[in-house]
């Protein structure tokens, strides 16, 4: 693919993330191909790719010879996804808090205090979302064990979309923020347990988080969307 389709599919992608947690699309949506090319005027490879990684991350779903459809949201998995989560990141940051180096401290605090400016300035939720999984990903990175980094980078894979919107609940930003502070300060001050300790307890409540966003936001699909379009996405 090239940069631009690279670009356009991560467009479509949240685009079509954002209407699942919303309600908007409701399981059993069917997914077609040409007609979400039409509706983002691009070809069928950037959608193609937006549906794949949508695939990946269990937000639709996809059989040999057959249309992908919007998956059901299952809250158990989702919080097991989370709960696994917070346990392979919290051993991460225990050696990370050991083991990063000056330079990758330096990175991680860099990264942070982006995030920080993003919220003075009120600037795009998505962009501090970004900042927010760089966070995480410095810390992974920083263990240097490349067994728990494989693991932990395909779980987070798996959670993306879903971390993602769960700093839409209201509040959710600055709590995030001053978890993230708590945080890189066990790490900087070289206390492993702590460190360890609340980035479990903050992962587990973005998982929690993400359960009230949903419930907040979501409403039946028959108050929402025609039965034309429940059966079949018209984009």
């Amino acid at each position: 693919m090239t940069d631009r389709e690279t670009t356009q599919a991560d467009t479509i992608r949240l685009a079509i993330e954002s209407e699942i947690f919303s309600g908007s699309l409701v399981p059993g949506t069917s997914m077609e191909e040409g007609r979400l090319a039409t509706r983002f005027g691009v070809s069928r490879t950037p959608v193609r790719e937006a549906i794949t990684q949508l695939v990946q991350a269990g937000l639709i779903s996809k059989s040999a010879h057959r249309r992908a459809v919007v998956s059901e949201l299952d809250p158990g998995t989702l919080l097991d996804l989370f709960e696994a989560l917070s346990e392979l990141e919290g051993s991460a940051a225990f050696l990370s808090t050991m083991r990063m180096s000056p330079d990758e401290k330096q990175h991680l605090m860099t990264i942070h205090e982006s995030a920080a400016d993003n919220l003075r300035r009120q600037g795009d939720p998505n962009d501090y979302a970004k900042l927010g999984s760089a966070f995480h990903h410095a810390i992974v990175r920083g263990c240097h064990n490349k067994i728990l980094i494989e693991t932990t980078d395909w779980m987070s894979l798996r959670v993306l979309p879903y971390r993602r919107f769960q700093v839409m609940t209201p509040g959710r930003l600055k709590k995030n923020q001053s978890d993230h502070d708590t945080i890189i300060s066990a790490i900087v001050a070289g206390d492993a347990e702590i460190a360890r300790d609340n980035i479990q307890r903050h992962t587990l409540e973005q998982g929690d988080a993400l359960m009230r966003f949903i419930a907040l936001n979501k409403t039946k699909s028959v108050e929402r969307l025609p039965r034309a379009v429940n059966e079949e996405y018209s984009l």
